[in-house]
């Protein structure tokens, strides 16, 4: 019986390798939907020989060659249900395609950094960065409907985008709403807890980094955010908050924004004197280690997304 099992197992595997080298990565425009007819019928086949196997001799390595030949079934028939709607809509559905999987990307940064959590500690010119993509992302396939890509799916995705892009901006006046509320202490705790968010943006994507594969906008994006938290902390104190703490965050975050201005200036002039190709590998040596930090955290590991809603704890200090 043993022996039957790992035919079977052979022939999906040999499906698979075909998969991979017929369809996987390649543009579903010139892609043969018979050859995944084919396939669908072969893998049908297996499964109806897996489901054959008397009860009594079933064991677990019977079990997983069938949730095999299941999902591989499955992912053979979206995948023609995909290629048919690609040649059916033509050349402009890849293009929507890619806007669809770069607005689910923003989606996805929406979801880590803002959804289920206190807005009094979030921020908003994150949320204004994700704005700006999405109105990008909205233009870009209004433009390709109109050029005649137009399907009742891509007209829905861009609804998609645009109702996601007015809550985000409805979100924006609202975090921004609460990071004013609450006694002057308060509000002092939630700056504190704002600026260690900027140095934590800091610390992870500039900090040791070369200075030619980073990205000046984001660095701008956390001085801009820290200058307006100094601002606020400076406001509170000359309108009558005397504590400590407070004096000292406005201490860190003068000192801080005076290393990443001036990191800001290398960063830009680092960019600019690289030539092309240097440049090109820099961004692809900072891709890859990204690829492996994604490898050792999250590749063959279960998803698993926590929304936490907490209450804002009047953070103390801004050092770290």
């Amino acid at each position: 019986m043993a022996s039957i099992i790992e035919n079977l197992g052979k022939e999906l595997e040999q499906l698979d390798t075909e998969y991979a080298s017929e369809f996987a990565g390649q543009s579903r425009l010139t892609r043969d939907v018979t050859i995944l007819d084919r396939m669908i019928k072969r893998a049908e086949s297996i499964l109806d020989r897996v489901n054959q196997i008397p009860a009594a001799a079933q064991g677990p390595d019977l079990v997983r060659l069938r949730d095999a030949a299941n999902t591989a079934l499955d992912l053979y028939k979206q995948e023609r249900a995909a290629i048919a709607r690609a040649q059916e809509v033509g050349p402009s559905f890849e293009a929507f395609a890619t806007e669809a999987t770069n607005a689910n990307l923003v989606f996805s940064r929406y979801g880590r950094h803002f959804a289920g959590k206190d807005r009094s500690t979030r921020d908003a010119a994150l949320l204004g960065e994700l704005v700006e993509d999405l109105k990008q992302i909205e233009k870009r396939m209004t433009q390709l409907l109109a050029e005649g890509g137009s399907s009742a799916d891509f007209e829905r995705d861009r609804g998609v985008v645009r109702e996601n892009l007015t809550q985000y901006q409805k979100e924006i006046d609202l975090i921004e709403k609460a990071n004013a509320t609450g006694t002057p202490e308060e509000q002092a705790g939630i700056l504190a807890t704002l600026a260690n968010g900027q140095f934590n943006v800091y610390q992870g994507h500039f900090a040791g980094e070369p200075r030619a594969s980073r990205r000046p906008a984001l660095l701008m994006r956390v001085v801009t955010s820290l200058r307006k938290i100094k601002e606020r902390m400076t406001a509170l104190k000359e309108a009558g908050l005397e504590v400590e703490y407070n004096e000292k965050n406005i201490g860190i975050v003068t000192d801080r924004l005076s290393v990443y201005e001036n990191e800001l200036a290398e960063v830009r002039k680092s960019r600019q004197g690289t030539p092309m190709t240097d440049l090109m590998g820099e961004l692809g040596t900072a891709a890859n280690k990204l690829f492996d930090a994604y490898r050792q955290g999250f590749a063959d590991k279960p998803i698993s997304i926590a929304w936490a809603s907490s209450a804002t704890s009047s953070a103390r200090s801004a050092a770290r």
